[in-house]
């Protein structure tokens, strides 16, 4: 065992239950069931990927109980006695690598719509949710009744599929917090009123539960730790709940934070429990530690928390279980790394949440900015037939990914970057301490290229010709992105820079700023000059400040907005830069005289297409790769030079 990681690598239990280490993969919507919520062989693919890799216990996803109670197109059920026989063969995947297996039983209650459900949305009491925006029906108490039940079916389903433990989600806004949260609870039956008749449906849940199976199945319940909302649940709340949990039978707690809503919330830096790189990693772990203090069974913990971080956690007794969900999907082999001490080649999250939790709550499968075989754990590499001399051009992430993957699959790669340090955009994009955590990642691809023996010439510009003397089998064009610049007069002046340049260092600005765009280049500049002391200004052409940013993260990147006092005017777009500004004109046509010592120009990124062009037809093979294609964001990026690393 590598003595760094020891406690985070001991052996725990929950209940009777002797789990291989404290690594738990929280449950986490993939969209990989098929469209009725019956076991994929992609989903068994991913999990048992997962489970390859080390991790303790794996809790599946968030798992409908009832088809009213859906809340994704394509999310897991355990509705009906014909979904045991996929989930009897989803659960024997992960557990022949040495994982325990707990499911999620989950409804959504307010939390979905009519179009997901095919019905009508009901809950607790007839709230809207306001991010789904639909009116649900106030449950019968008859049906409140008859929900209970269903989520003791759903138990027996479980464990007769051979599930090793039942994870009940009473968190992050979904029916079971809707009935103890005085936010969405009105109702003035039995189950509504004061916190303890709120926690009469969780409670008969349990009790029902444990008489079906007994005392020695696990049950695990998510629970939050505070809502983070306006006359939501608090951590005073969550403690007597948790005691009354657990003298009902409950045999770990799984705390965590938040609701749907949580998001609108301009104060909160954390949303369902999953932080973004805009705040600190382990924002929920004191609320894990205040759950601690007054219950005997174990507790897990979640949030953005590092190996690293889970370490120091177990360490200090502040849980008992690290929860570590996106970490797993980057790299499920984490845990093996971990055991082998080889930290240093563990691809690390970055907490983008752009293709994980973003995409599921567009509808869409999830997937990974910076793992490109997430959810095609199916599709193995395949060693080339014929291995060939490859030339990247450009040392970013798109050229480092079909470097990387070219040379894995037996490829003699090449790889020349013009400047002195590889990264691309991913150097001045981390420059700010809360994009901290882009680094790993960069420094993750920089050093794998090296040890699959990827040749990396630095400082070496690529033209037409030097590309055909070299003599390659094939070419991948990464040249990247420039910066946009618009037909503006007066961005000649001596206090105008761009936003990559100010990143870089090239350019110092005065103490009064304005930054020209606000999308996620302009915002991230202005929150980092902010946080320098500087007065800044944002002055963006559309309506919206961050229109580009995946709505999980955008309320974190808006706080530090606000909490850095950076001034943001939208509806305006610039027409001159002066000496002593910017001239502006607004939707009426209005000009504006905006005063600043400094410009800083983000209108966004424009592709680099020369060296493409100019070898069309002089070398065997050409690919196109990442910003040069188009200018968009690391996912992309990752995809793009994974696919042609493939295909070469």
């Amino acid at each position: 065992m590598n003595n760094r990681f020891e406690r985070l690598l001991t052996p725990g239990t929950i209940g009777k239950l002797h789990i291989k280490n404290r690594i738990v993969m929280p449950p986490m919507v993939r969209n990989y069931a098929t469209p009725d919520g019956l076991v994929s062989k992609r989903l068994v693919d991913h999990y048992a990927t997962i489970a390859r890799g080390g991790v303790g216990l794996v809790i599946v996803e968030a798992t409908n109980i009832t088809p009213q109670g859906k809340g994704f197109y394509q999310q897991l059920g355990i509705c009906t006695d014909g979904s045991i026989t996929g989930l009897s063969f989803l659960a024997e995947s992960i557990k022949e690598w040495g994982a325990k297996v707990a499911i999620q039983i989950h409804h959504a209650g307010r939390q979905t719509t009519s179009s997901v459900t095919g019905t009508e949305v009901v809950a607790p009491s007839a709230i809207p949710c306001p991010v789904q925006m639909e009116v649900p029906r106030e449950l019968t108490t008859r049906e409140v009744a008859d929900l209970v039940e269903a989520h003791v079916r759903a138990v027996t389903r479980a464990r007769a599929a051979g599930f090793d433990a039942v994870e009940i989600h009473g968190a992050h806004g979904y029916i079971v917090n809707q009935f103890l949260s005085p936010v969405t609870n009105r109702r003035t039956d039995k189950y509504g009123g004061d916190l303890e008749e709120r926690m009469a449906f969780a409670l008969e849940i349990i009790e029902r539960v444990k008489e079906e199976t007994g005392a020695d199945f696990p049950l695990i319940f998510r629970m939050n730790g505070d809502d983070f909302v306006e006359d939501g649940l608090t951590i005073e709340d969550a403690r007597k709940i948790a005691e009354r949990l657990v003298a009902a039978g409950v045999d770990a707690l799984h705390v965590t934070g938040g609701m749907y809503e949580t998001i609108l919330n301009p104060r909160c830096t954390s949303a369902f429990g999953l932080s973004s790189m805009y705040v600190p990693g382990g924002a929920l772990v004191g609320l894990a530690e205040e759950i601690k203090k007054v219950v005997s069974v174990p507790v897990i913990t979640v949030g953005g928390i590092s190996p690293e971080m889970g370490e120091e956690i177990l360490r200090h007794g502040r849980a008992d279980f690290i929860a570590i969900g996106r970490g797993l999907l980057v790299d499920p082999q984490l845990p093996n790394k971990l055991a082998r001490g080889e930290v240093e080649d563990i691809r690390r999250c970055i907490r983008c949440n752009e293709g994980c939790i973003g995409r599921l709550f567009d509808q869409k499968e999830v997937r990974c900015a910076v793992n490109a075989e997430v959810g095609y754990e199916g599709d193995r590499l395949i060693p080339a037939h014929r291995p060939k001399r490859v030339l990247v051009i450009g040392g970013g992430v798109a050229g480092m990914e079909a470097a990387r993957v070219a040379a894995t699959r037996g490829h003699q790669v090449t790889l020349w970057e013009k400047s002195d340090q590889l990264g691309g955009h991913l150097v001045e994009s981390s420059v700010p301490e809360f994009k901290a955590d882009i680094r790993p990642y960069r420094d993750w691809l920089a050093s794998q290229v090296r040890k699959l023996g990827v040749q990396v010439e630095m400082g070496r510009e690529a033209t037409a010709g030097s590309v055909q003397e070299a003599s390659p089998d094939a070419v991948v064009v990464a040249t990247g992105s420039c910066c946009l610049m618009a037909e503006v007069a007066g961005l000649d002046k001596p206090h105008v820079a761009t936003a990559m340049d100010v990143l870089l260092g090239k350019t110092k600005v005065g103490d009064r700023v304005i930054v020209v765009g606000g999308g996620l280049i302009g915002s991230e500049t202005a929150a980092y000059l902010a946080q320098q002391g500087k007065k800044v200004t944002i002055v963006e052409m559309l309506p919206e400040i961050a229109a580009d940013v995946t709505l999980m993260s955008k309320g974190a990147l808006m706080t530090l907005l606000a909490e850095n006092q950076v001034e943001m005017l939208t509806d305006l777009k610039i027409s001159e830069v002066t000496d002593t500004g910017v001239l502006a004109v607004d939707k009426e046509h209005n000009i504006r005289s905006l005063e600043a010592d400094s410009v800083v120009l983000a209108w966004g990124l424009s592709p680099v297409t020369a060296l493409y062009e100019d070898l069309k037809g002089k070398v065997p093979e050409l690919y196109m790769v990442g910003d040069c294609v188009e200018p968009r964001k690391i996912g992309e990026a990752t995809r793009d030079g994974y696919r042609v690393g493939t295909v070469i």
